[in-house]
């Protein structure tokens, strides 16, 4: 048995130096049209890695040929097969710019921004690529209203832009928690503007409440009424929309306080004026 084994091995060990150095043979001595057609068999065989060698060769070698077109499709392939999304995006816009009227024009558009898309990272990154991958993706629709893949283009951009939501929201609470309220309290303004449908929108609401109330307290005597009055306008506006939403109980209760905060102030100003 275990001869056996050794011998396989041995048999593997051999077929694969015979393929590299046919291979190398290929590269060194072939002709333009036997690395095309091996090239082809390469790719066919999943062995991307020897197909995009040679095609990425035979670019240069067709260059102002009608085979350029096939040769640089299978080349852009190459790269999104091993799923290296940022190279293959750029590859295959560059073939949907260069033959437009290519019959692989519309699926290589598509791919540039479906490659940006699998490249977006997760939310708690920097969302530059996912931004990126909305545009893109907008512009294959605009291109091509027709396409049967604008559906499927409509359902990855709303998930890349449900994924902006949660950045942007995740953002504008770490201003609160971190104690910059002012930063918070436009943030989180700046989210309910920008995200009108946004998941996140009363809990947005109420804690501009919170950061009102919160940005008072750490203020200074002369500052107070007028960030607790924000609070009470906040209030204002968040039980307008969600008078019996999920914050609703502790947003009363920020409002109270910060009436109740005012009312302090104005008796010790009444006081000191006496005085």
């Amino acid at each position: 048995m275990l001869k056996l084994r050794q011998y396989i091995m041995f048999l593997l060990i051999v077929l694969a130096l015979g393929s590299c150095s046919k291979y190398q043979t290929l590269v060194k001595k072939g002709s333009p049209d036997q690395k095309y057609k091996a090239a082809l068999k390469y790719y066919a065989k999943d062995d991307f890695y020897h197909a995009q060698q040679l095609f990425d060769e035979l670019i240069v070698l067709y260059r102002g040929t009608n085979k350029l077109e096939e040769i640089y499709y299978y080349y852009a392939q190459t790269y999104y097969k091993q799923g290296d999304f940022i190279i293959s995006s750029y590859h295959f816009k560059y073939f949907a710019k260069t033959f437009p009227n290519s019959q692989y024009a519309e699926e290589c558009l598509y791919l540039s921004a479906y490659c940006k898309y699998l490249d977006s990272p997760p939310q708690n990154l920097d969302q530059s690529n996912t931004k990126s991958a909305i545009t893109e993706m907008q512009l294959f629709i605009n291109i091509y209203p027709n396409s049967s893949k604008v559906e499927e283009a409509n359902k990855v951009m709303d998930e890349l832009r449900a994924k902006l939501v949660v950045k942007d929201f995740e953002s504008a609470k770490q201003y609160l928690t971190t104690q910059y309220f002012k930063s918070a309290i436009y943030s989180l303004s700046q989210h309910v503007k920008d995200y009108p449908s946004s998941p996140y929108k009363e809990e947005a609401m109420y804690l501009i409440i919170k950061a009102n109330y919160d940005y008072a307290e750490k203020s200074v005597l002369r500052r107070q009424e007028e960030r607790y009055t924000a609070a009470i306008s906040a209030y204002n506006d968040y039980i307008e929309k969600f008078a019996t939403g999920k914050n609703h109980k502790l947003a009363l209760k920020y409002f109270h306080a910060s009436q109740e905060r005012i009312k302090k102030i104005n008796k010790q100003t009444i006081k000191r004026t006496k005085i």
